[in-house]
Formats: C-alpha cells, structure tokens, sequence
C-alpha cells in the first residue's frame, strides 16, 4: 500500500474544508471531496483555493507524522463547477464580491446548469432575475470577468510547467496582463518577478516557442551573465569575456551576441566604458553607481573636516586618559586621520586600529563633535560598541531602511546629523551600501573608514575599500607592528604569518589556541570535524558547540562544504522535535541559522545569524533569536534561511567567535587563496582549529592573486581627484 501511495496520482473534486491557511493564503492544507464522494487531505501551495472550488491536483500522497496520508500537490487545476448547487456556491464565495447566498440562489433558480454559459456570453440576461437592475447586472459581469482571468492566467502558466508557487507569483505581479506578457516576453519574469531567474523564464520562453537566438533571449541573457558577474565580485565585464561567456552560456552564435549588444548599449540599457583601450561592459544602474560613489568620495574629501587635528598637546593629554604612549605609527596615524574630512585607517588583527578609534573618538567628544559608529553587520557592530564603550549601529539601521519607499531615510536630500561618522569592517562595503552610505554624508561631516585591506572584498560586488587605498588619492593610515599579546596572540601572530605568506610556527602542534589537524581525505576531515565541534572543543574549553563554535570553508558544494557539514553537525547537535522545511532542509527549534539576503522589512541583513527558539509548524512561522531580537519568520522569508553549523568564510565576514573550526582540502583548489584563510583566521577569538590537508594550507598561503574583481572606481576617483573635483554632472545622462 506504501508504494502505491508513493506513485504520481491525480484526482478531482471540491474543496469543502480548508484545515489550514498561511497568512498569504500561499500555502494550505485543505480537504477535497472526489466525484465519488471520497475525502482527501492535500497540501497546495501558491494556489489560494478557497471552499467550493472546483480542482484537479496531480502530486503524490506522502505520510504525515500524524500517520495520516497527505497529497503533495505540484499541479492545481482549477475548473468551473457543473452542478447547479457548485455553481450557486461559486458565486455566492469572496471570489464573486456582491454576490450573496440568495442572490446567488435566485440567478441559479433562474438559469439552472446554463448559468455559466449565461454569465460569460449573455450577462446582460442577468436582469430577467428579480431584483436584478443594469447597474447590478454590470457589476456582477465585471466581478465574473475578473475571476475567469484568474482561472485562464493560472491555466495558462500551469500548462506552460509553472509551478503552482509561481504562477500565482507572476498573477500578482501582472494581473489578468500575465498571459500577454509570458507570451510576448517571458523574460520580463526574471527580472521583475522575485525568485524567477533567467533559468525559469528561459525554460518558460522555449515552451511558448521563443527561438534560441530570439534577440529578447540574447538581451535577456546578457544580463544574466552580467548578474552572474556580479554574484562573483566584478562591477563590469570587458566587452570580449562578455561575449565569449554569452555565447558559450546561450549557445548562440558570436555575431548574434555582438549585434544585440550593440542593439543594447544603444538603447542605453547597457554601458560600454573604454579603459586603457579595452571596452568594458555595464549594466546601466551598476556605471552609475560607480560613478555616483567617485563623485561622492571627492565631495567629502574636498571639505573641511569640523574636527581640529591632534597637537602634540593633546597626543600627550590622550596618552594619559589611556595610560600609556602611543607608538610612534600610531601618533602619526593620530595627527593624520583626525583632521581629515575623509580617510581610512587600515591594519590587522592585534595592530591597534581599536585604540586609534578610541582616541580619535576621545578627541572629538572632547571637542564637542557629535560621533556615529556603524559596521555592516550586526556582529560587527556590537564589536563595535564593546571596543568603544559607545553606541553602535549597522549601516543598515543608521541609515534608516524605509519600506514604503524602498530606499533609506538619510540620503543626499536628509544628510547624517553628525560631525564625524566612523565605518568599522569597511573592507565588506559593496558598491550599492558604499552609496548609500556616502550620500548620507552632509558637507559639514567628516569619514573614517576603518578595516583590512588584507582580508576577502565584499560579498557583493565592488571592493570599496581596496580602490578607494589604490586611488592614492585619500590620506591613509596603515598599522603594522602587532601589539595585541595575551590570551589571542598565538592566533594573531599566526594570522600576520599566513599574511606575509608563511606557514605557521606551531601549526603542526596538536596544542594552544591555534593547531592544524591533518586529515587529507575527505571524509576523514568532516568525521573530524564533527568531534572537535561536538565533544573535543565544549569539554577541553567549556563553549557551547551551537552558539560559541563556527565552522568556516571556501564553499558550499562538495564533501567539505556548507550543505555536507550542516547535514552532518544538525544530525550531531542540532534542533529536534516538529520541523518546518525548506527544499531538503528541515528546519528544527535550537538550529542554527544564517539570514542569506537583506530583509528590509523584518531589519535582518546578509550574514545574520542567529538560533530558532520556536516553531509553529501550523502556522507555518519561525521564530529566530538574532542578536538578542526575536523575529518571525513566515511564508517567503524562510527562504532566506539557511543552517548555520557552517558557513563559507564570505559569510563570516564582520563577525568574531571565540572558536573557529576552518577546513581546507585540495578538493577546493579554485577558492584557495591566501586573503581567504587570512579572513577565516582572523574570525577566531580564543581558538582556531585547521583541519584538512597540509598541500591545501600551503597552497592557499603561497596564492596571492585570488580573483582580480574587474571595477574602476579606483580610476574614476583618481580621474575626478586630479581633472575634476566637484564635477556634478550626472553620469546617467
């Protein structure tokens, strides 16, 4: 019986219950009665049925805990009802607004099993029903009108192998407009519907018979691969990788790809940028984001700072406040950065940037200047506030997210109230948040962007901070003598060797707070893996293996990334009891979890993390303790989720945790680069723990290059800096 549960099915009949309903009316649990009076329990998704309603599911019946047998349906077909009390019943619901049970029953009474026929070709008919005028008749016609389009649009998409979750997305985005816009241009989707790419809509081209070499492909495509870019870093692509990938991509032929490129940057929709005689390709939005953030850098640095700069005076005043004398790199960064209306102050782990931002905080307040403190994240801000002993936020909530406008409060038109603003983690700023971020900068504030220029560039595309330094237009202070000793300087110091590209002293040690683990296969170094973070670290150093213990690796693939060792520490120590899943992922109440997309609306951002602390499987929600705020999540914003046991060292940006377990195998080659063990190091606050192979480790500290991301804000900072420093032209024409 088991297996002929498992078998695709299909049945037909009427929803006469509806035993659950999320919120959005996306997800339910309904009852539906067969044309031979059987009852079955389905879980629909993306459909909104409602009681009385006429379907065909097709799916399969898969066991609930409960034990009950539920059909999983993948396909909805709605149908109109056949029988006069269906039909009377379909009126009378919400989907017919204005018509009531009795009026319902009286045009039934009057038409019998032609009412539909009479409703879609004769609706002027309805006024032979009592009490019917022409102006009732009308709004009847009207209200029938609009749910046929419902009907036709969710057919449509369904018969084109839209999945019930998006045909009901792409109704809401367009209306009874859907079907005209799939058909005339599927592609649209991907870039208007969320959570459609351009694998979906292309998938959706081909069935409504769009031709592989269509222009509106070719278009379409382009973008895509300059999206693709864009998720690994680049700004922009030169104009022949470009090309060589859409064709290679779209399996089109060259001259196709060049001639609606060009067609393209014609209608402005892309850019075409010449930088030492090689064209470089942008999306129209991402060149003027650019352009935007070099016009904004040479605004703030052509004022005045209101700060005064540190005397030899007051050096000697802040070196009593702080009881001991500043070193000689550290005074000059001092007298340099705090009179500037806009410089950086870079170094790692141990080399004191956090005493510089003190004192340069101490200065300001002492001179009644009014001072921000933000970071990225919301880790790295309370690492902020800790160092500081002052108030800090993430860039997000400094700013000020507003959601019925789309965009933040502080901007150009409503500038920051403040004299200086202090950025920490600058090295994770993007492109898009370096925007934002500069135009809040009123004229009369002065900037300090603070981070490493040794670590990862952002997750996003851009590297801000490190074009901004190579410009070598901006005062920067660079600290390199490590002063940081005690309890984490094994970590620190094996952190500054990795960077000057040596192999650890000690790292063959199996002792201390910094050790390698030897494990060349695989599955040996997850197995490894797993007991360091469940048994070995929590019993030798007392953590908690949930919240005080993060893995780090390069990727998520393979048998060595996020999914295979999230699979595997959930199974050792994650949540249990009722779950709520997500693809193949079941989400527990005591898991660890990790926002993986900004959420304007719920104030989480990329990179988040945080533990469920409930589930309410009913009603479909999530409740996530991140940072000490409770949040619910439900319906689409659990898709932002995802495990958090493991993360790639991207994601780790911007935090700290008192242990850090890294693995490294050869099996990750392509990623293995000395800035990203550098980072994944310098994440570890009391322990750091390397497993993996020996070849590996030494391949990624003797790698310099990385991935060179393609930008030019280092260009056309320099560019405005020298030619034309208050130049307001507006680069988007």
């Amino acid at each position: 019986m088991a297996d002929e549960h498992k078998a695709r099915v299909q049945i037909e009949g009427e929803v006469v219950r509806i035993r659950y309903q999320s919120d959005d009316g996306d997800f339910q649990v309904l009852i539906i009665q067969t044309n031979s009076g059987e009852e079955h329990t389905a879980v629909v998704r993306g459909s909104a049925l409602e009681v009385d309603d006429q379907v065909k599911l097709g799916g399969e019946f898969k066991a609930h805990r409960s034990g009950e047998m539920q059909l999983n349906a993948d396909r909805v077909e709605r149908a109109l009802p056949s029988s006069a009390d269906g039909i009377a019943r379909f009126l009378s619901s919400s989907r017919i607004p204005g018509v009531g049970k009795s009026l319902a029953r009286a045009i039934v009474d009057r038409f019998g099993e032609a009412t539909i026929d009479v409703l879609t070709k004769q609706p002027s008919r309805l006024r032979e029903v009592p009490g019917v005028g022409k102006k009732r008749a009308r709004q009847i016609a009207e209200a029938w009108g609009a749910a046929a389009a419902i009907r036709d649009v969710i057919i449509f998409l369904q018969s084109h192998n839209i999945s019930p979750a998006f045909a009901a997305r792409i109704h809401r985005q367009y209306g009874d407009r859907a079907v005209a816009i799939v058909r005339n241009d599927p592609y649209r989707l991907a870039r208007e519907v969320r959570g459609i790419g351009f694998i979906a809509a292309d998938r959706i081209a081909s069935a409504t018979g769009i031709a592989g070499d269509d222009p509106r492909r070719v278009a379409a495509g382009l973008g895509w691969v300059l999206n693709l870019a864009s998720g690994e870093g680049h700004v922009c692509l030169p104009e022949e990788e470009l090309v060589a990938r859409a064709r290679d991509t779209l399996n089109v032929d060259e001259n196709r790809v060049r001639s609606v490129l060009d067609t393209q940057v014609s209608a402005r929709e892309l850019v075409r940028d010449t930088a030492d005689g090689e064209a470089l390709i942008y999306r129209r939005a991402v060149f003027v984001a650019e352009e935007d953030v070099a016009r904004e850098v040479t605004r703030i640095a052509s004022g005045c700072s209101p700060i005064p700069a540190i005397d030899a005076a007051r050096l000697k005043a802040l070196e009593k406040s702080f009881a001991f004398d500043f070193a000689p790199g550290q005074a000059k960064a001092l007298r340099m950065l705090s009179g500037c209306s806009l410089a950086i102050l870079t170094g790692g782990p141990g080399t004191g940037k956090t005493t510089i931002v003190r004192a340069i905080v101490d200065h300001a307040e002492q001179c009644e200047a009014r001072v921000l403190l933000a970071a990225p994240t919301g880790r790295a801000a309370k690492r902020l506030a800790d160092s500081t002993g002052r108030e800090a936020k993430t860039i997000h909530r400094l700013l000020r997210f507003d959601p019925r406008s789309g965009g933040f409060l502080f901007g150009s038109d409503e500038p920051l109230e403040a004299d200086l603003v202090i950025i920490d983690e600058a090295s994770m700023l993007d492109l898009e948040l370096a925007r934002s971020l500069l135009r809040a900068i009123g004229e009369h504030t002065a900037l300090l962007l603070v981070g490493d220029r040794d670590q990862l560039p952002p997750v996003g595309a851009g590297q801000v901070l490190a074009d901004l330094i190579r410009s070598d237009t901006l005062p920067v202070a660079s600290l390199n003598q490590v002063f940081r000793q005690g309890d984490r300087s094994e970590i620190v110091v094996a952190a500054h060797a990795v960077r000057r590209g040596e192999i650890p002293a000690g790292a063959e040690r199996a002792d201390g707070e910094f050790f390698f683990v030897s494990r060349d296969d695989p599955d040996a170094a997850l197995e490894t893996i797993v007991h360091l973070v469940t048994e070995r670290i929590p019993k030798a150093f007392k953590l908690n293996p949930i919240s005080d213990v993060q893995v780090l690796v390069p990727t998520h693939a393979g048998r060595l990334g996020t999914r295979a060792l999230n699979r595997a520490l959930q199974s050792a120590i994650g949540g249990r009891g009722p779950a709520i899943r997500r693809g193949s992922v079941a989400f527990h109440a005591g898991d660890r979890v990790m926002q993986v997309r900004n959420n304007y609306t719920l104030e989480t951002y990329n990179g988040d993390t945080g533990v469920i602390t409930d589930i309410d499987v009913g009603e479909r929600k999530l409740y996530v303790d991140i940072d000490g705020r409770r949040i619910c999540y439900a319906g689409e914003d659990i898709d932002e989720l995802e495990l958090a046991y493991a993360v790639t060292v991207h994601k780790s940006q911007g935090s700290e945790f008192p242990a850090v377990v890294m693995a490294l195998s050869t099996h990750h080659f392509k990623l293995l680069q000395r800035k990203l063990v550098y980072t994944g190091m310098t994440r570890a606050r009391e322990l750091l723990v390397v497993v993996g192979s020996p070849r590996a480790f030494r391949m990624a500290v003797e790698d310099v290059s990385g991935v060179e991301r393609y930008t030019r804000l280092a260009d056309r900072v320099l560019r405005r800096r020298v030619d034309s420093p208050l130049d307001p032209q507006d680069p988007s024409g």
